[in-house]
């Protein structure tokens, strides 16, 4: 469809324009008519014509006028001029204003009809392209996340940076030489300095993430990574490679606007860890400041600098290794992982003492947490081994990784010992038997036997070959079952007593897992199942 405008004080010009038109395009095209310039504005505000075509010599706004008018208001119409007077001015001033062709009355049909189709073949072609950016800007829309989350990794995983960042700049047209990177946390209630209900929150977080994304861009030029559990990392770019104090707070007033703004949008607490700025090479480093001002700054936006070092450095060190010990007496190898990079970084940057010393404060921690694990009747480690690569490490880098890889081991040690029939799941599956008549959940069952739901739920799915939910419902089923089989109680007691509240929900339960109703099985259809 073709909209096209028609503007002259001559009615018998417009009648001919008009049927013309409608003889050779038909319903392809949609014609309004004007009589002069001022009409021919008004119109065209509203009708949005793809064409038209302007008598110069109208009374009052002239059509070149009107041109030029339209044209501020829709830049794409194509315009024809038409006149009586054979003059090259005219001409000249039609085209610079932008018209496609200037056209001499007396009308010739045959050309009118090559102008229009030429104009929409234009219109098309134009049409066509703007359909063609739309489908490439969608398709980047679609990529530019995954774009930016690879960048994101390349940044905080040490040494991955150099095999691909360059690469990721280049897509993402980033210029400048330094950057920031920004944690943010959230939970369903501040614990301390901890956020309370990670893996529930990290669920609900899924359902927001491109909003979350949106507001981070609102207040920042950001690159966002994927949800990392219960976080998502920012990197701000920088264009100065320190960060003055009155920009320092303007960074932080900005990030708890941000944090506010995401409370409100997800209905969760949010809280944010920045670190300082780094050259692209050695973000990795800002990531862990970013990281320990997450774990150990009291307010809901803690900047690495504003950490009172010197006087709590002592406290700091031990709410650290307390983390560190948490995570591998879970066996929870990512976080084990994560916990002793943070742990390693902060010996490093704080404690201002020759690499032997260092290593021997990461010694010290190593035999805590072997300790802690013998004492837990973990399974055996590599202790010599461990140590010796430690000592032996021959730079920071190098410590910090054998440091790291040693307590992944030892949270690993812990795993394999919940794996053995005394361990983990089995007195999972023993909580599960005493306790299935009440109201139960994962997230009980995990504290009870003392890791993380998302953690027990794993383990539990890999080990006893069902997720926790089949699990207690076949519990509960048989139990009915054989409550049902004993014709003793009421139905409704059957109910209670396997663990439901309502027995409409139970009776439904009952036979999508039997294939038959509770009365049924009852009655003796079920003496089969």
């Amino acid at each position: 469809m073709y909209k096209i405008l028609i503007a002259d004080d001559e009615g018998i010009v417009t009648d001919s324009l008009q049927y013309i038109i409608e003889k050779n395009f038909g319903s392809e095209c949609q014609v309004a008519i004007a009589k002069n310039g001022r009409q021919a504005i008004e119109v065209a505000e509203s009708f949005q014509p793809d064409m038209a075509l302007l008598d110069i010599q109208m009374p009052g706004i002239n059509g070149l006028k009107a041109m030029e008018e339209i044209r501020a208001q829709n830049p794409r119409v194509k315009t024809l001029i038409l006149t009586a007077y054979d003059n090259f001015d005219y001409a000249k001033e039609a085209l610079r204003l932008g018209a496609v062709d200037y056209l001499m009355k007396p009308i010739n049909k045959k050309v009118i009809v090559e102008r229009l189709t030429g104009m929409m073949h234009t219109i098309d072609q134009e049409r066509q392209k703007r359909r063609d950016d739309l489908l490439v800007k969608e398709k980047m829309e679609a990529v530019i996340p995954i774009i930016e989350n690879g960048f994101v990794i390349s940044l905080i995983i040490q040494n991955e940076y150099e095999d691909s960042g360059e690469q990721y700049r280049s897509l993402l047209n980033l210029e400048e030489d330094y950057g920031i990177i920004m944690a943010l946390e959230w939970g369903n209630a501040r614990e301390g300095a901890a956020m309370g209900n990670p893996v529930g929150s990290g669920v609900l977080a899924h359902k927001y993430y491109g909003k979350m994304s949106e507001l981070v861009k609102v207040y920042f030029r950001a690159f966002v990574s994927g949800i990392m559990g219960n976080k998502m990392i920012c990197v701000i770019p920088a264009v100065e490679p320190n960060l003055e104090y009155a920009a320092r707070l303007q960074l932080i007033e900005k990030a708890r606007s941000l944090v506010t703004s995401l409370k409100h949008a997800v209905g969760i607490d949010f809280k944010a860890g920045i670190g300082t700025v780094r050259p692209w090479e050695d973000m990795f480093d800002s990531y862990q400041e970013a990281l320990n001002a997450l774990r150990h700054g009291m307010r809901n936006v803690n900047h690495i600098d504003d950490l009172v070092v010197k006087d709590n450095r002592e406290k700091q060190k031990q709410l650290m290794e307390q983390m560190v010990l948490k995570a591998v007496s879970m066996g929870m190898e990512h976080e084990a992982r994560q916990e002793a990079t943070v742990f390693a970084g902060w010996v490093f940057k704080n404690q201002a003492s020759a690499l032997e010393e260092e290593k021997l404060q990461l010694m010290e921690m190593l035999l805590l947490a072997r300790r802690m694990v013998q004492d837990q009747g973990g399974a055996p480690v590599r202790d010599q081994e461990l140590l010796s690569a430690l000592l032996a490490a021959g730079d920071e880098e190098t410590a910090r990784q054998k440091f790291v890889a040693a307590m992944v081991e030892l949270a690993q040690a812990v795993v394999i010992k919940n794996q053995e029939p005394d361990g983990i799941i089995t007195r999972a599956q023993d909580y599960i038997r005493q306790n299935f008549r009440k109201d139960i959940s994962l997230e009980e069952v995990a504290r009870a036997v003392g890791i993380s739901p998302y953690y027990f739920s794993k383990l539990f799915k890999e080990e006893a070959g069902m997720n926790f939910t089949e699990y207690l419902t076949g519990i509960r089923i048989e139990t009915a079952k054989r409550l049902l089989s004993e014709r003793e109680l009421s139905i409704k007691q059957v109910c209670v007593d396997s663990g439901y509240a309502n027995p409409n929900y139970f009776s439904r339960i009952f036979k999508k897992w039997v294939g038959i109703t509770p009365t049924e099985f009852r009655d003796g259809v079920g003496e089969d199942h």
